[in-house]
């Protein structure tokens, strides 16, 4: 549980500091008001004709110009700097007592550390703000003690009532942080999550990352009836202790309620939160969670429904599923405007015939340079673009360009030999749509272009669909030529049995069957699959092919084709035909 007691204090009080411009305010203020006494203070010496107190002139000076720069910083007043602040005005209040330990005012300073503990109270965690009354408080009064005017009658009071007000203030700091904390797991409760993320929120600009994870325990309320409340208080205490030892230091994870979670992930976007639940999921079992990836100024209270709803809908799915919410960025409307505007692009990678190293086809990978989000992985804007569903509407134009390039590639070279095929992605929701095939072949009818030199690729849960206007879509793409390709096959849950009864062409293995090989490992399931691929009468694609030990053991055993960077990464258009002609010619026997 050390993991998760770190992140214990990071609640503000009173929430009216949260931010970085109010907490910067009130730090200016403090200086501020710290600083102008002590220059009257001074200078009232001067005009009575006494000598000036150069110390506390010079520290009063200071406070000013510090406190005029805080305000006019105020809005990058993050956590490390207020720190600093704080612990600066600490240290300026200890020289001015020490510099009148000989005075009555000297009192007045003494107190200074129970107004700074207050302040740090409201703009710092509060079990942090904790550090402060522990340290300067005794600090002022050793300071008081230690010098040679002072009376000890006058020192004990005043380390009498010191150390009262600081045992009052620790105790206020010390209630906040229980008040916000999971009194089970020692996590945040849902109102301290509430500040973290409203603090988050506020002083992280709209176009950072950051990601908010909601997730519940799988079946938790069967752990509670087999081994009973006390069994089920350990389970979720060291379920707990698991994620959060997965976690980086920058995240936070609070309980919700019962064996719901959520965890603020600063910095990332929701392909690393997905990633990062994906290493987690290796280690703590039995939970299912729904990412949301913080678009533009939405309010907290959208962000925290959206990873709710994808939450809803990874439950719905089934346990243990991970599901991304599909961002404002991802909207149908934006991905038109992205579309519009030349955001998006198509490299292809090319398909190569093992018996004879020659390129027959490509595969067209659809890439998007957002302009605030830079390159947006496909790994990170598919699965948006399918829940929000604006992949339909990007699906039809990665259609329209593979084509119109496949076709392009004709004019441009003439193949001698087996003529270069293009390979176009599809999902389940594209293939479900009234009208896919007829807009598919009639792309092909509008340039040219012989359907039966088009591949479309769906994965294996997608080809799972029941659904007629799938069923449809598929039947009349075949009849016109058009061959199926499972892609990512072995990592999806179709069973044996449902290989016969799917229109399928080709078996496409997933780069994670491959990436095992080398001169002393097999895979066994790529082995598999090649024989069961041949018994069916399906041509096999090997993906992700890397080295030449890989495509060696591939063609030993049968496989025809390969893809992966042993051949080529994707490349545009331009490049791809350069490159296939030279693979052409280079490799002919």
């Amino acid at each position: 549980m050390a993991h998760s007691a770190q992140r214990l204090g990071v609640a503000y009080r009173p929430s009216l500091f949260n931010s970085a411009s109010s907490a910067g305010v009130l730090l200016s203020v403090a200086q501020v008001g710290l600083g102008l006494p002590l220059v009257l203070y001074a200078g009232y010496g001067a005009l009575q004709g006494d000598e000036p107190n150069g110390v506390l002139l010079l520290a009063g000076t200071a406070l000013l110009v510090s406190g005029a720069v805080s305000a006019f910083f105020r809005r990058r007043m993050r956590l490390p700097l207020r720190h600093l602040l704080l612990c600066w005005m600490g240290a300026v209040g200890v020289l001015c007592q020490a510099a009148t330990g000989s005075q009555a005012v000297t009192f007045t300073f003494a107190w200074t550390p129970g107004l700074l503990a207050l302040i740090a109270f409201a703009v710092v965690p509060a079990a942090q703000s904790v550090f402060y009354p522990l340290v300067f408080i005794p600090l002022a009064l050793i300071t008081l003690a230690v010098h040679p005017a002072s009376n000890p009658a006058d020192v004990a009071m005043s380390a009498l009532l010191m150390l009262a007000t600081g045992l009052g203030l620790t105790w206020f700091a010390r209630s906040a942080v229980l008040a916000e904390t999971d009194e089970l797991t020692g996590i945040h409760n849902f109102a301290g999550f509430e500040q973290v993320l409203s603090a988050a929120m506020r002083d992280t600009a709209p176009t950072e990352p950051m990601s908010l994870v909601r997730l519940d325990i799988n079946e938790f309320a069967l752990i509670n009836r087999r081994d009973g409340l006390a069994g089920g208080d350990a389970a979720m205490v060291a379920f707990v202790a698991g994620v959060c030892a997965a976690l980086p230091g920058s995240a936070t994870m609070a309980r919700m309620e019962g064996d719901a979670f959520a965890i603020l992930l600063p910095g990332h976007t929701a392909a690393q939160a997905r990633r990062l639940l994906e290493r987690v999921q290796a280690s703590v079992v039995g939970f299912s969670a729904g990412i949301a990836a913080r678009e533009g100024a939405e309010s907290q209270s959208e962000f925290f429904g959206r990873a709710g709803k994808a939450l809803f809908e990874a439950q719905r799915v089934g346990r243990g599923k991970v599901i991304t919410h599909g961002g404002y960025y991802a909207s149908p409307a934006a991905v038109r405007d992205g579309l519009r505007n030349g955001e998006f692009f198509l490299h292809f990678q090319p398909v190569v015939d093992l018996a004879t190293g020659i390129a027959v086809g490509a595969e067209a990978l659809v890439r998007w340079q957002h302009p605030t989000r830079g390159l947006v992985s496909p790994a990170e804007f598919i699965p948006l673009c399918e829940s929000s569903g604006s992949i339909q509407v990007l699906g039809r134009w990665v259609v329209h360009e593979s084509i119109a390039a496949a076709a392009e590639w004709r004019r441009r070279r003439r193949w001698d030999r087996e003529p270069v095929s293009v390979s176009i992605n599809a999902s389940a929701r594209e293939l479900a749509s009234v009208g896919y095939s007829d807009y598919v072949l009639g792309e092909c009818a509008a340039v040219g272009f012989p359907p039966a030199l088009v591949r479309i690729e769906v994965t294996e849960t997608d080809f799972g669909t029941d659904s007629g206007d799938v069923r449809d879509n598929i039947r009349k793409l075949r009849a016109a030529g058009v061959r199926m390709s499972m892609d990512d096959f072995g990592t999806g849950h179709s069973s044996l049995s449902r290989l016969t009864e799917i229109d399928l062409d080709v078996i496409k293995i997933d780069r994670s069957f491959v990436s095992t090989i080398d001169a002393e490992h097999d895979s066994p399931v790529a082995d598999l699959t090649i024989k069961m691929a041949m018994s069916l009468g399906l041509d096999v694609i090997a993906e992700g092919v890397e080295t030449e030990t890989q495509a060696q053991w591939l063609r030993d055993r049968g496989c025809q084709y390969a893809q992966g960077y042993l051949y080529s990464r994707p490349v545009p258009s331009d490049d791809f035909v350069e490159g296939v002609l030279n693979l052409r010619t280079s490799n002919r026997p």
